[in-house]
């Protein structure tokens, strides 16, 4: 695990009057910590590519018979406020996998076609498979659990999806279509694999999966969704395997390329400036984000926690790259915005928005789109 948890709180001004935030912190790092002990239980031995490869056939599972008949029961039941709570999680999962299966045949195809590489498409491919299962998976309990038309399983998500990941999605698309053009060079590929596979589906997609658990969100246990819990548990264990592809991948790009430590640590401060914007953003928003988020994720979840969970993610998986300069880049961060972001009586600063602000405010925020927090 990453070093940095005393080094943050410690470097707090007037400690003693920041024990909610230092609170905060412990509680993030030891989240992140148990993650990671948990990952590398299964992750542990895989140190190439064909280890990945064997991972995937020792691993596989069938999506497409996971029984959802007790869940189907179990969501008619729930009143309609514990049906908007699925529809909420089910929103944002789908939608992350609906984006990355869009790219991840074009990652496989843009890999050359020479012997070196046969071990990392080989691996590749297996994702390949996950991505199109995981996202046939859930549409099917769009379909027949939460009772969504097919044709309508793209908007519903978008409509119950958080505002911070549709910005981040957007990002991604941008990325991927000038990282992955006709005749890039292959240290665009490389780019490509790791925007792909350790910033979107590590630093933000598993840091979701991690907030929602730790909070009491885990709302397959608490509205009996057995089906939707096994097929969630194993992509969880998929999509740690594809995290391993990626810094396996980003290894090799550091090893091969001179000015690849330079490149991934611009990649990774273009993705700190987009999250210092979106933090600040958020605060200015008068409680309305804050709000949001609590509803996605519980209620001592803000955009201070969000964004430390994210920036502390992305250091551990630096640290892991070996991208020191990196890990102190987050650190620095994450002390000025705690710092700024924080009362005179060291407490998070969240409003709570007022009932107009509640009422329009969602509306306004989806029509202005990114610029409105990124801007």
């Amino acid at each position: 695990m990453l070093p940095v948890d005393t080094a943050t709180t410690e470097a707090l001004p007037g400690r003693s009057g920041n024990e909610k935030i230092a609170r905060l912190l412990h509680e993030i790092e030891a989240l992140i910590a148990d993650d990671e002990a948990a990952d590398r239980q299964i992750t542990g031995g895989w140190q190439t590519f064909g280890d990945i490869l064997a991972a995937a056939h020792t691993h596989t599972w069938d999506a497409y018979s996971v029984d959802l008949s007790t869940d189907a029961e179990s969501f008619r039941g729930l009143s309609r406020r514990q049906q908007e709570a699925v529809k909420r999680v089910f929103g944002t999962i789908y939608r992350a996998e609906s984006i990355v299966d869009d790219w991840m045949d074009r990652i496989v195809a843009a890999l050359p076609q020479e012997p070196k590489y046969e071990a990392m498409r080989a691996a590749l491919m297996t994702q390949e498979h996950d991505e199109r299962m995981h996202r046939g998976s859930l549409l099917r309990v769009a379909t027949e659990v939460l009772g969504i038309e097919p044709s309508a399983a793209d908007r519903v998500a978008k409509k119950y999806n958080n505002f911070v990941a549709e910005i981040l999605f957007d990002r991604f698309e941008v990325e991927m279509q000038q990282l992955l053009r006709p005749n890039r060079p292959l240290e665009d590929v490389y780019t490509a694999i790791f925007i792909y596979g350790v910033i979107s589906e590590d630093v933000v997609a598993n840091s979701d999966v991690v907030i929602r658990r730790a909070k009491g969100n885990a709302l397959y246990d608490v509205y009996h969704l057995p089906g939707m819990k096994e097929g969630q548990t194993n992509v969880r264990r998929d999509e740690g395997r594809h995290v391993r592809i990626a810094v396996l991948a980003t290894h090799r790009f550091l090893e091969e390329y001179e000015g690849a430590a330079e490149r991934l640590l611009g990649i990774c401060s273009d993705y700190m400036d987009l999250a210092d914007r979106m933090v600040r953003r958020a605060k200015a928003s008068h409680g309305l984000i804050d709000a949001h988020l609590a509803e996605s994720y519980g209620p001592d979840v803000d955009s201070l926690y969000y964004y430390v969970m994210n920036m502390k993610r992305l250091a551990v998986r630096l640290d892991e790259l070996g991208l020191r300069e990196g890990v102190l880049e987050v650190k620095r961060r994450v002390d000025a915005t705690i710092s700024e972001l924080s009362g005179d009586n060291g407490e998070p600063i969240v409003e709570t928005p007022n009932r107009l602000l509640k009422l329009v405010g969602p509306r306004m925020l989806r029509l202005a789109g990114a610029s409105r927090l990124t801007s």
